[in-house]
């Protein structure tokens, strides 16, 4: 397994939206049920794309070729990640959780009475891939793994970023008093630091990918 993919993973598990997506969840009358539809979709959803993208992407051409593209996609998602943590500076990067009221038709409006089939929904949407998840791929395909273990990877990756929903799921179907308090105290903590973590874990893996895509095409350039 690559250990680049399993942070990746790590931190993919936090991402902003659908913290927001939880916690509106959690508020829900019944909400093992709405916290059950939107992890089976989103895991649907997101193992699919990756595994489309793996089974895509797997060693069928030269492996310079492959290696260079693979290398040119590091490049390009490590300045889309630096360009992120440069709007985050500016102030445009969305809420950790949000503090403020959501905007009208925002997600986490929507679900202030959500329904079954609306989770599903929020589940397929906010969890398709980004920046993160597509640095994961690449890191996994880096391996050079065979198709089976390629799909393996992308698994193992999935269920580490779906690590806080499934734990919310979990608790909540054991105790959702006690769940409820603890997500309130991790939400207001995030809203506090919310801005200073998005830019400090967009510009890291910005500057890794940049230079990893930099370094592997001056290397081939030179060879």
């Amino acid at each position: 397994m690559s250990t680049e993919a399993l942070l990746l993973g790590l931190v993919s598990a936090v991402r902003a939206t659908p913290l927001a997506v939880i916690y509106a969840l959690l508020l829900a009358r019944r909400p093992a049920r709405l916290l059950l539809a939107y992890v089976v979709s989103g895991l649907v959803v997101s193992l699919a794309v990756g595994i489309a993208i793996v089974a895509g992407l797997h060693v069928s051409a030269p492996s310079r070729t492959a290696g260079t593209v693979r290398e040119v996609i590091d490049l390009g998602l490590g300045l889309a990640a630096l360009a992120y943590a440069a709007a985050s500076v500016a102030g445009w990067a969305p809420p950790w959780l949000g503090t403020r009221e959501p905007r009208r038709g925002s997600w986490t409006a929507k679900l202030r009475n959500p329904s079954v089939p609306l989770a599903a929904t929020a589940g397929a949407v906010t969890n398709l891939p980004g920046v993160f998840y597509l640095a994961g791929l690449v890191a996994i395909l880096q391996t050079g793994p065979s198709f089976a273990n390629g799909v393996l990877q992308v698994v193992v990756y999935n269920l580490l970023r779906f690590l806080v929903p499934v734990a919310v799921l979990l608790a909540v179907a054991l105790d959702p008093d006690r769940t409820r308090r603890q997500v309130d105290a991790v939400r207001a903590w995030g809203s506090r630091h919310s801005r200073h973590l998005t830019i400090v874990l967009a510009t890291v893996l910005g500057l890794y990918l940049t230079g990893k895509g930099l370094s592997g095409l001056l290397g081939a350039s030179g060879s």
